[in-house]
């Protein structure tokens, strides 16, 4: 939706501007992971233009915000590159915007919308017009191409859905729940799990038992012995992701750490599938 009183816009994050002036100083892969994380979260301004189709044009409400007609077509203004390529393009903040319009003028009828990330890589996807997008076109500026944005998104997406599934698996007072072993441990399932645990020194083992809850929903239950780590945990679900979702009967997985009453009885009388300095554990080791 357009917005006309820059005080109706989300608030913007300098931190974004900060990310690509250090990238732009040392071209990176580490910074340009930073301004991606940031570009991810930040509203971002684009200026289009609006055909109305002979309607009247449409008067601000009390917001600011206008309610454009049905039917309205919205073109977005896009920068061509030396090759010809065109993108789309995203400012960072009010100021950006300026900047770009005394070098670029404004042309008739143009407007200023707010849109996200995610906006730019659904267009992107669905039409092979642009190239990419270019961030604060000008002297400060970072191309990003298209190939990276959709990547970008597929892993963001992935995550989305791993906390969707956390969120589903949690348990509730009065929840029944019961722990069972696993007939199988599958290696592809637990490989790519042990691979993660590896570069994690502070995991001394980690258990794998199946955990249903209310006698109807199953879900893997993986208990890690060490500290609650954010960051692991996310790095071990997108590792058994793949296996996650290749199965014919889905079933989401539950990550928890030793000090819980829930890893507790998940450890209890089961053996480790990895330990810290020998990492995957099988039962053929043990005989």
């Amino acid at each position: 939706m357009p917005e006309n009183k820059q005080q109706n816009v989300p608030t913007f994050r300098p931190e974004l501007k900060k990310t690509i002036s250090a990238f732009r100083a040392e071209n990176t892969p580490q910074n340009l992971n930073a301004v991606i994380n940031e570009l991810v979260k930040a509203p971002l301004l684009t200026p289009a233009v609006f055909d109305l189709n002979g309607a009247p044009a449409p008067k601000p409400g009390p917001d600011g915000r206008i309610q454009l007609p049905k039917n309205t077509k919205i073109s977005l203004v896009m920068v061509n590159s030396k090759e010809g390529k065109h993108y789309y393009m995203a400012f960072s903040d009010w100021g950006a915007v300026r900047d770009w319009q005394a070098k670029a003028g404004q042309q008739k009828g143009q407007q200023i919308m707010v849109l996200r990330f995610d906006d730019f890589a659904n267009m992107m996807q669905k039409s092979d017009e642009a190239s990419g997008m270019v961030i604060n076109p000008g002297d400060n500026s970072i191309r990003l191409e298209a190939p990276l944005i959709q990547s970008v998104k597929k892993q963001k997406d992935t995550l989305q859905q791993m906390r969707k599934a956390q969120e589903a698996a949690q348990i509730h007072p009065g929840d029944k729940v019961t722990i069972v072993e696993p007939t199988v441990l599958a290696d592809a399932l637990l490989d790519p799990i042990c691979k993660v645990l590896a570069d994690a020194p502070g995991v001394g083992s980690a258990y794998l038992q199946i955990m249903i809850i209310n006698e109807t929903r199953k879900c893997y239950l993986l208990v890690l012995d060490g500290p609650k780590d954010t960051s692991l945990f996310q790095a071990v679900a997108k590792a058994a992701q793949p296996y996650l979702n290749g199965r014919e009967q889905k079933m989401d997985l539950t990550i928890t750490t030793s000090v819980t009453p829930l890893g507790q009885q998940g450890m209890r009388g089961s053996e480790p599938f990895y330990r810290k300095g020998v990492g995957r554990i099988r039962e053929e080791d043990d005989e």
